[in-house]
């Protein structure tokens, strides 16, 4: 498996868990599926963010405070 980056995680996981959900016929799975995609959304959105300089994904508190290798040309 290739190393990908949270977000693409996050929007992978989604994707396969959508796609279940709707090939899904029983209400008992049903509910298992989103319950499913509830926890994904709790665990990747939980205090990490994207740099829009650089891209780099982290706690809100050290985006903030790191050093960007690739500095944005509109800086």
């Amino acid at each position: 498996m290739k190393s990908s980056s949270t977000p693409e995680v996050h929007n992978q996981l989604r994707i396969h868990l959508a796609q279940a959900l709707t090939r899904s016929d029983s209400p008992v799975v049903t509910d298992h599926i989103n319950a499913a995609l509830t926890l994904c959304d709790e665990l990747f959105n939980e205090g990490l963010h994207e740099c829009q300089v650089c891209g780099r994904i982290g706690l809100t508190e050290r985006i903030a405070v790191h050093t960007c290798k690739e500095q944005s040309q509109d800086l």
